[in-house]
């Protein structure tokens, strides 16, 4: 049995219950067809055919249309989330390219409050204890330092660990380990 066959039945079997006969035509059915595949024992030799009897063809215009959806889903999600964890504008300019501008109308929306100046900085016991979940995340997240996304995703997952700290001071603290070959 070709494992592809049930499936095709299945669905053709649901057209006609369905009164959806004209997708079985579009399928490639004639109407003779419809009549005999009402029949279990026809509908079975189909089934149970160790051949497929039917021609897959990807519509290429749509899958590219759903995978840059989800593509665009994915990080519309990865901006919000930054966003609600307290990513600067400046990071989120370097991340996304969004301008500070469309990051404060994004705070504005989430209720994220809107902070002037630059984040303090990191005191030397908050770093240590950061450079211990960076390597935690790190080796659990298989991050790639020239991904500055995949960065990002161990910087988000630092912050639930240290309440005192936002995601823009996480990010600043990474980013001068960084620059300092540190990692």
């Amino acid at each position: 049995m070709h494992p592809l066959n049930l499936a095709v039945a299945f669905q053709i079997l649901n057209n006609i219950k369905n009164g959806q006969l004209r997708s079985c035509l579009a399928m490639g059915f004639e109407e003779k067809d419809l009549k005999t595949l009402i029949d279990p024992h026809c509908m079975g030799a189909l089934v149970n055919s160790p051949v497929p009897w039917f021609k897959v063809v990807v519509d290429g215009v749509v899958v590219n249309r759903l995978l840059a959806h989800a593509k665009h889903s994915e990080e519309e999600e990865l901006i919000t989330r930054a966003i609600a964890l307290g990513g600067s504008s400046p990071m989120m300019q370097e991340l996304f390219g969004l301008p500070a501008k469309e990051v404060a109308v994004r705070r504005a929306i989430l209720g994220v409050p809107n902070r002037k100046g630059r984040w303090p900085n990191v005191s030397a016991e908050e770093e240590t204890f950061l450079w211990k979940l960076w390597i935690k995340y790190t080796k659990e997240q298989n991050t790639d330092l020239k991904d500055l996304r995949s960065v990002l995703e161990a910087a988000m997952a630092m912050t639930g660990h240290q309440p005192a700290l936002n995601l823009a001071m996480i990010w600043n603290t990474i980013k001068s380990w960084i620059e300092q070959d540190l990692v």
